[in-house]
C-alpha cells in the first residue's frame, strides 16, 4: 500500500467525505466542505532539487484546476503533504503559508513525509486559532510512516 493510500484510508471518508480523481501530478485529493468553507488535502511527490516554492505554487494551480476554485466565490483551503524520501534542508518557517485569504487557493498547511520517518511541517494560525483542522491533520499524519 503507497503513503497516498495510506493517507486515504486514515482521512477519508471520515474527516474529508469526499476523494476526487486526481489530475496530473496529485496523488491525492480529498475534499470537504463546512459551512461557507472548503478545505482540500493533497498528496504530491516533492521532487528534488527543484525551488519549493515552485513546487508549492504548482501544486495551488493543480488544487484550483481540481477543485474550480475562483477568488472570493469558491476558495478552497489546502493543505498539501509532499512525500519524499529525504526532508529538503529548510526550517519549518521557511515553508511559506499563506497568511491572508487573497487566494483562490488558501495554503492553510504544509507537511513534508519522508521514509526516514522524521517529519516536516508548517501550518497556518491566526491568534490562538488554526483554521481547517491544520492541527489535527499534521498530528494524524505524524503517525503515518512509510
Amino acid at each position: 500500500m503507497n503513503i497516498a493510500n495510506r493517507i486515504e484510508n486514515v482521512f477519508y471518508p471520515d474527516c474529508y467525505p469526499e476523494s476526487l480523481p486526481t489530475l496530473e501530478n496529485l496523488s491525492l485529493c480529498l475534499l470537504k466542505k463546512k459551512i461557507l468553507g472548503r478545505y482540500s488535502l493533497v498528496v504530491v511527490d516533492f521532487i528534488p532539487g527543484m525551488d519549493i516554492q515552485l513546487q508549492i505554487s504548482n501544486t495551488r494551480s493543480l488544487i484550483r484546476k481540481q477543485t474550480g476554485a475562483l477568488w472570493m466565490f469558491r476558495e478552497v483551503g489546502a493543505y498539501i503533504v509532499f512525500v519524499c524520501d529525504k526532508l529538503p534542508e529548510i526550517s519549518p518557517h521557511e515553508l511559506e503559508i499563506d497568511k491572508t485569504g487573497f487566494h483562490a487557493v488558501i495554503i492553510q498547511g504544509i507537511h513534508f513525509i519522508p521514509s526516514s520517518g522524521k517529519h516536516l511541517f508548517n501550518h497556518s494560525k491566526w491568534l490562538n486559532h488554526a483554521f481547517g483542522d491544520s492541527e489535527s491533520i499534521a498530528e494524524k499524519l505524524q503517525n503515518i510512516v512509510i
